[in-house]
């Protein structure tokens, strides 16, 4: 049997003397070029001449006119970065309330965007040791004008961030920066704090289980930092506030007044309106988390013996059956359903009867939620069990969400499952989709590395363009080609071959894993190779600063879960550049190629040297997308080949895994588009009755 070995020569020795020679980048597979105009006219580090911008600002595709725009504005923001740059602190920061007054005397912002990008310039060279890039200056007039700049990663978003947020902020109305978990949203916030003090903002952010007092004064600062989930649910408590007061004599917020008196009339609300969000990390928040609705139910509590008791017998009924007899599974739609078998012996397997017991359709509908739990959501993956309680894990993202739930008894089904307390299943109080919501700002932006897959499901539903921004420095990154290994032990065993090859090269190298079981199975073997290593996932996210800081050390190994994968800046030090630079090893494909690029994006930052590789196997989860028939039968193919060497015949599966993931992302469109349809339709009944359309 031939055999292909892994391309470690290529990824260790890719220097040449003392710099690294600039490899071709390979691109990702599955990833279309949005508007190659603008990248075959917007080099890197450019953004075309003045004349050329005017032209295509008039003439170019709907992506070149809107970069082409934004770059009319450069020689302005550069002339007044130039007028700025002899001011003291004290006249920096009175300039800056010089033009807060001008936008809140109607000034239109597109008229002070060359003086506020101007300041921004200044105080950000100041304040943080940075000056923006005309790259970044463009970016930030994308978004300012209302777009979702693609933004290579490593390219200084974080600080892109803070100039449309200034600009808007002028107007006093409030400015939401979004993302996608709470350790993203605390450091920007601490690491722009003295950009925006010295330009005389105030800035908040949002963390989760703060009080409502900590909310209002995090929402009444200039720019508010926070996650986008926690600025819909805060949404849906104030409308919760609103509608349970309907109907009293008194004002609403009288109901939340206080020991009565002058202060007893302070509006309970914590948000105050909805003026312009920016939306970091876009394609997940706009593309990933759509899939589910932000819903705040009532309090949970611990459920009774009786009200436990369907959930336990379900589970127990679940443990017997056999798939294909007594119940299906449609691969296409993640649907599991019982068979005429099953319902059989749903009806004769002695269902509970009394007060807590249910009809028989609610009975099958409990046994298709506890079939659910056992065969489709995996512990150490979809959820962790942490001091006697679920936790769900995001897969996106990796990270905990302690204060989310299952609806529908799944929730409850899964704590039968693991055999933990069962909580009582809670009434749904108000929800939201991040569609509806994002959609109630007067204005919306936002930014990510991975986007451009996406383009056009984000134009129809949030009417944002996305557009490809130029990289500062041309890309260094080589994404070597995928290798594909018999089984999971073959593909493990090749991980600890190139680690130590790349550690022994001097590289830094950081492990992607899609769970938390697989990057705990990993470091036991790197650990029985002797190999020093680090693991970051849902377990140590209270070290993630920590590890993240070392990640890019000389011979340090990180092993993480999608944690690492967004918004994750590791900074090779000098060792690890003039070696080649930070390595990247996915150790499966993930369900979306945005997932993929986000990972490898890991590497080769800001022009420096790096690389990435996919090492797969025939036991990789993505290929369940195939059908349980086929995925068994890869499975024991592989097995039977027993510990070898990737590639040879194996990479004739290559196309198989391409096919996966674009049936899984398929899926999870149209999962997208019922949602968004359901939603429409439930709020419009809501609305036709004059009920609150985001309260139950």
């Amino acid at each position: 049997m031939s055999t292909t070995r892994p391309l470690l020569p290529q990824i260790v020795s890719q220097t040449d003397g003392h710099n690294p020679v600039s490899e071709p980048v390979v691109p990702e597979h599955g990833s279309p070029h949005l508007a190659p105009d603008t990248k075959a006219i917007m080099p890197p580090g450019r953004l075309g001449s003045p004349l050329l911008n005017r032209i295509l600002a008039l003439t170019g595709s709907p992506w070149t006119r809107r970069l082409a725009k934004s770059a009319c504005y450069l020689e302005a923001i550069r002339r007044r970065e130039n007028e700025f740059s002899s001011l003291s602190d004290a006249e920096i920061r009175s300039t800056g309330l010089k033009l807060k007054g001008r936008a809140r005397g109607g000034e239109p912002l597109k008229d002070i965007l060359p003086e506020a990008f101007g300041l921004v310039c200044v105080a950000a060279k100041r304040t943080l040791g940075l000056r923006p890039f005309d790259v970044q200056l463009g970016a930030g007039g994308l978004m300012f004008g209302g777009a979702l700049a693609e933004v290579a990663t490593g390219e200084g978003k974080t600080l892109i961030a803070a100039l449309p947020a200034y600009l808007h902020a002028l107007a006093g109305k409030g400015v939401h920066v979004a993302t996608v978990n709470d350790y993203l949203a605390k450091r920007d916030k601490e690491w722009l704090e003295p950009l925006y003090t010295a330009l005389g903002l105030s800035m908040g952010v949002l963390q989760q289980q703060m009080s409502d007092a900590d909310r209002k004064a995090a929402y009444r600062a200039d720019v508010t930092y926070g996650t986008a989930s926690e600025f819909g649910f805060d949404f849906l408590r104030d409308r919760l506030k609103m509608t349970s007061a309907k109907g009293n004599d008194k004002p609403f917020w009288a109901a939340w007044q206080k020991g009565g008196g002058a202060g007893g009339n302070e509006d309970p609300r914590v948000q105050r309106g909805h003026h312009f969000a920016l939306v970091d990390e876009a394609d997940n928040i706009f593309i990933d988390e759509a899939r589910t609705p932000l819903i705040i139910s009532g309090e949970t509590r611990p459920a009774s013996p009786e009200e436990s008791i369907v959930y336990m017998w379900a589970d127990a009924l679940v443990r017997q059956m056999q798939y294909q007899r007594e119940f299906t599974f449609n691969v296409a739609k993640q649907k599991l359903e019982l068979s005429d078998a099953g319902k059989q012996l749903v009806r004769y397997s002695n269902p509970p009867s009394g007060e807590h017991a249910d009809a028989i359709d609610k009975l099958h509908d409990a046994v298709e939620q506890a079939l659910q739990a056992h065969y489709r959501f995996r512990c150490d993956q979809h959820y962790m069990i942490e001091k006697g309680k679920i936790v769900i894990i995001d897969e996106g993202t990796g990270r905990r969400m302690p204060d989310r739930s299952w609806r529908d008894g799944l929730h409850q089904a899964v704590e039968a499952k693991e055999k933990v307390t069962i909580t009582k299943q809670a009434d749904h109080a108000a929800q939201v989709t991040f569609q509806s919501y994002f959609r109630l700002y007067t204005h919306l932006a936002g930014m990510s590395g991975t986007a451009v897959q996406n383009r056009w499901e984000i134009f129809r539903v949030y009417r944002l363009w996305v557009v490809q921004v130029p990289t500062n420095r041309p890309v260094r990154r080589r994404q070597l080609p995928d290798i594909i290994y018999p089984n999971e032990e073959s593909k493990f065993e090749a991980v600890v071959r190139q680690v130590q090859a790349l550690m022994a090269a001097g590289r830094a190298v950081l492990i992607g894993t899609r769970t938390v079981d697989k990057s705990e199975r990993l470091s036991e073997k790197l650990s029985l190779a002797g190999i020093e290593h680090r693991v970051l996932n849902a377990r140590q996210h209270e070290n993630e600063a920590n590890i993240v800081a070392d990640a890019g050390l000389s011979g340090r190994v990180t092993i993480a879960t999608n944690m690492a994968g967004r918004g994750t800046d590791i900074k090779p030090d000098r060792a690890v550049i003039e070696s080649g630079g930070l390595h990247v090893i996915g150790t499966e494909r993930h369900e979306a190629v945005r997932i993929d690029r986000q990972l490898a994006g890991r590497a080769g930052r800001q022009g420096d040297p790096g690389s990435a590789q996919f090492l797969l196997s025939m036991e990789d989860e993505l290929l369940e997308a195939a059908g349980p028939g086929r995925k068994k039968r890869l499975e024991e193919q592989g097995r039977r080949a027993g510990v070898q060497e990737g590639g040879g015949m194996w990479q004739r599966y290559l196309g198989l895994f391409r096919s996966c993931q674009t049936a899984v992302e398929a899926r999870h469109l149209k999962n997208r588009i019922d949602l968004l349809v359901h939603e429409r339709q439930r709020q419009e009944v809501l609305k036709d009755i004059g009920a609150d359309p985001y309260v139950d």
